[in-house]
């Protein structure tokens, strides 16, 4: 399809580039691993061609496929351990990460080994570590499932991908001023009935687009049209009600709500299954402002998240936190989108001065 529509080729390269060169920031010879699904051949093969521009190192990791479910039937602990000293030699080599998203491909295994292979998985725990402050990019690329899925052409879903991922936000400015303003909560309300107050941990800060750790700038999710923090894990009182279905595990939960009191979800309507899978998802992980509000549903986190404000029920991230016993810590995290086309923001700062952000769906304060 690419030698035939080579206008579209070339947006595809282009964009590919903006991830090797702001996603993870490649350089001559890294070492990258490119974390994929089998099922998006030639956009794979246009991604490794760039990559060969940089005479980098490149090690393919496919999560599907007849020989990964070989291995898992077979002999999954071996392939475990292989992937353990792989990944100890990689990270001597300061490795970075392309994990490609690509929905509705087809399962990982089918295996009656999967459940013991995943639960294996633990032996894989410091690679996640390693990059809490390493260069690592989740992006999407689309497949034919997905956009018959969406009931668009694929054409239509690479530009949808695409605007996304090149649109910049107000809220790349208001990050540092946030971050500025030594606030105590966020309180968000919509139209649809969420009235919520969110804790912020003292001295928090901002995240955004782009991450520094360490002097090294890179894009860890592409795209990304929000700036988040992590919540006192203690601090979150109120209703949130959802504006758009949540698509998690192939099952789609529409009209959810949740309350919160002392951090905690005391009750709640659609989301019995997802609290039932850890206790800790009964407290949130991350609150994320997003100012453009789209109810188009894409089946996939790493659009919907940027299409609405959202709280992620679960894990947190330990960046941009002093103190990390205020924020919770969970094997999930799953985004639940509430914002709305004129949700209203405003900020409560240690001082307990009261400021506008958000005035129904425009930035109503001042940047730096």
């Amino acid at each position: 399809m690419l030698e035939e529509d080579l206008e579209l080729k070339k947006k595809i390269t282009n964009y590919f580039d903006y991830i090797l060169e702001l996603g993870i920031d490649v350089k001559q010879n890294d070492y990258v691993e490119i974390v994929t699904t089998s099922y998006i051949g030639e956009y794979l093969d246009l991604l490794i061609e760039r990559l060969k521009k940089y005479d980098c190192n490149i090690y393919i990791t496919f999560i599907d496929g007849s020989d990964l479910e070989n291995i898992i039937n077979n002999d999954y602990n071996s392939y475990i351990d292989e992937k353990v000293s792989m990944y100890h030699m990689l990270i001597s080599k300061k490795f970075k990460r392309l994990t490609v998203i690509s929905p509705f491909v087809m399962p990982i295994a089918r295996t009656d080994n999967a459940l013991n292979y995943l639960k294996q998985n633990y032996k894989m725990l410091f690679v996640r570590n390693y990059f809490l402050k390493n260069p690592h990019t989740i992006f999407p690329i689309p497949n034919v499932y997905w956009a018959h899925k969406l009931q668009i052409s694929i054409e239509q879903l690479w530009e949808q991908i695409f605007d996304y991922s090149y649109r910049t936000s107000e809220l790349e400015s208001l990050r540092d001023t946030l971050s500025n303003m030594n606030i105590k909560a966020l309180h968000f309300t919509t139209n649809l009935g969420t009235d919520l107050f969110v804790g912020i941990p003292e001295e928090s800060k901002f995240l955004g687009k782009k991450w520094n750790i360490d002097g090294i700038e890179f894009l860890p999710n592409i795209p990304c049209l929000e700036i988040f923090i992590s919540p006192d894990k203690f601090q979150v009182d109120g209703i949130l009600v959802s504006s758009k279905p949540l698509f998690y595990a192939n099952t789609l939960i529409s009209n959810y709500k949740l309350s919160f009191k002392n951090g905690k979800v005391i009750s709640n309507e659609g989301l019995d299954e997802i609290l039932a899978l850890d206790s800790d998802l009964s407290y949130a992980g991350e609150i994320a402002i997003v100012l453009d509000f789209n109810p188009f549903l894409f089946y996939s986190t790493i659009m919907d998240e940027n299409s609405g404000c959202h709280l992620a029920l679960g894990n947190a991230y330990d960046e941009g936190v002093v103190d990390i016993t205020r924020i919770n810590h969970s094997k999930y995290h799953i985004d639940l989108v509430f914002g709305t086309s004129d949700f209203n923001l405003e900020a409560i700062t240690y001082s307990n001065e009261v400021i506008s952000i958000v005035k129904d769906g425009i930035l109503t304060l001042k940047t730096d």
